[in-house]
């Protein structure tokens, strides 16, 4: 059992002796006598070991460097900058004058704009042309320098009515300081001179073409000359109703009446026409030159023809009047006046919706049953016979109709709302059959 023990002993003893000759190789060897410390191996340190082994050897030092490159901090500071450091370097100088350049050409390109528009402004605001001929322009009241623009080049007095306005604008406190006038201009003047002379007033002091179309009443003639600045609206109107003192100078107007209560005195004897008037002028002129003009046209044949009629100059010029406001065309003019004057012989109302127009004031498409009930002397629903007077001014035609009516068996008529077109009809079946037709309701 001894044998067998002590044989166990020394296996154990070589066993031993062989682990700790494996420990001495890889472990440094301990010194000062202290006994070794048993650690296992680090595979990070043998990682270490392979790398090392793979490192490429440094390159060689050449001698003719400074000493700096020797070693130490600065050369290792030196040798660790990467490429990338020296190309953004680099490349953020080449970034900065691309900026530059930019910025550059983006002002030339700004100064090269403004040169332009400072050449086409000035160039629009020269005159259209050299030519002398006189252009009456009219500056409505409450005209804005839009407006204003707007009439300029119209008339062909400015290159760019969007260059005035802007020109307009920036040289004035507003449009109060442009007075309205009638003004004349020449092509010649630039549009600094025409506006200058617009807040000069610089009015136009010759003749200016008014025309005044037919079948216009007193009140609308007054509006017309006022917007025109011939005369002021209340002011004409005022001197229309001086009936006795134009009776003595004009015997066209003998057979008005001056007892007839509700009339207006002159209404249907202005006659429609182009006139030169002047601005500012005298408003017994204008009445004047107007039934001056109406003596002329209703010469001493029409007169003898209303004679021969057993009519008189007033009541042609009233019957005149309603067929003015009551056809389009001109052809349906005789038929409409045939209508009336039948009618009159048979003793039936005229019932034309005009004269109540004119009685109250407004025009309207269709009259209301209300509306044909208004107190009026103009009212021809609820008088028979002509109205007490004329309810506009006539034109020729009209007055050549009234003195010569169609021969006809008419007392009906209506018109087409699109057209103007007047169908006529002898029996009422049959007008409210041409009213459904052209109107969508009969009476």
């Amino acid at each position: 059992m001894n044998d067998t023990n002590k044989q166990s002993d020394e296996s154990h003893l070589e066993l031993g002796h062989s682990i700790l000759d494996d420990i001495d190789d890889e472990e440094p060897s301990v010194t000062d006598g202290e006994p070794a410390e048993r650690k296992r191996p680090s595979r990070t340190k043998k990682k270490k070991k392979r790398l090392q082994r793979h490192k490429p050897a440094d390159p060689p030092v050449d001698e003719d460097l400074p000493a700096v490159m020797d070693g130490g901090d600065h050369a290792e500071d030196l040798h660790d900058e990467g490429p990338e450091d020296g190309a953004y370097a680099a490349g953020g100088g080449h970034s900065f004058k691309r900026v530059l350049i930019i910025i550059g050409s983006i002002l030339v390109l700004l100064a090269v704009l403004v040169a332009a528009w400072n050449f086409y402004y000035d160039k629009m605001l020269e005159p259209v042309s050299d030519s002398q001929d006189s252009i009456v322009v009219e500056i409505p009241e409450g005209s804005t320098i839009k407006d204003v623009a707007g009439i300029l080049y119209d008339k062909g007095l400015i290159r760019s009515a969007m260059i005035f306005e802007s020109y307009a604008g920036r040289h004035s406190r507003g449009t109060k300081q442009i007075q309205a006038a009638n003004y004349a201009f020449t092509p010649s003047l630039s549009s600094v001179e025409i506006f200058n002379r617009l807040l000069e007033g610089d009015a136009y002091s010759g003749a200016v073409p008014i025309t005044i179309p037919e079948g216009k009443n007193i009140k609308e003639i007054a509006d017309i000359l006022e917007k025109n600045h011939i005369c002021s609206a209340s002011d004409f109107i005022a001197e229309t109703n001086n009936l006795s003192k134009y009776k003595e100078k004009y015997p066209i107007l003998s057979s008005i009446p001056e007892d007839k209560t509700g009339r207006v005195p002159l209404e249907g004897y202005l006659y429609p026409d182009t006139y030169q008037f002047v601005s500012g002028m005298n408003v017994e002129s204008v009445v004047s030159a107007m039934l001056g003009r109406f003596q002329d046209k209703f010469d001493a044949n029409m007169q003898a023809k209303a004679t021969s009629m057993g009519k008189s100059v007033d009541d042609i010029v009233t019957m005149a009047s309603i067929v003015e406001l009551e056809t389009k065309l001109d052809e349906d003019k005789a038929n409409v006046a045939s209508v009336f004057y039948n009618r009159i012989a048979a003793g039936m109302p005229l019932q034309s919706d005009i004269t109540v127009d004119y009685a109250r004031g407004t025009k309207t498409a269709v009259l209301s049953t209300e509306d044909t009930k208004i107190d009026s002397p103009y009212n021809t629903y609820i008088h028979t016979g002509l109205p007490v007077g004329p309810i506009c001014s006539p034109g020729l035609p009209s007055l050549n109709a009234a003195l010569n009516p169609a021969t006809t068996n008419y007392y009906y008529f209506v018109a087409d709302m699109s057209t103007g077109k007047i169908y006529f009809n002898e029996t009422l079946e049959g007008h409210n059959a041409d009213v459904e037709k052209y109107m969508g309701t009969s009476n």
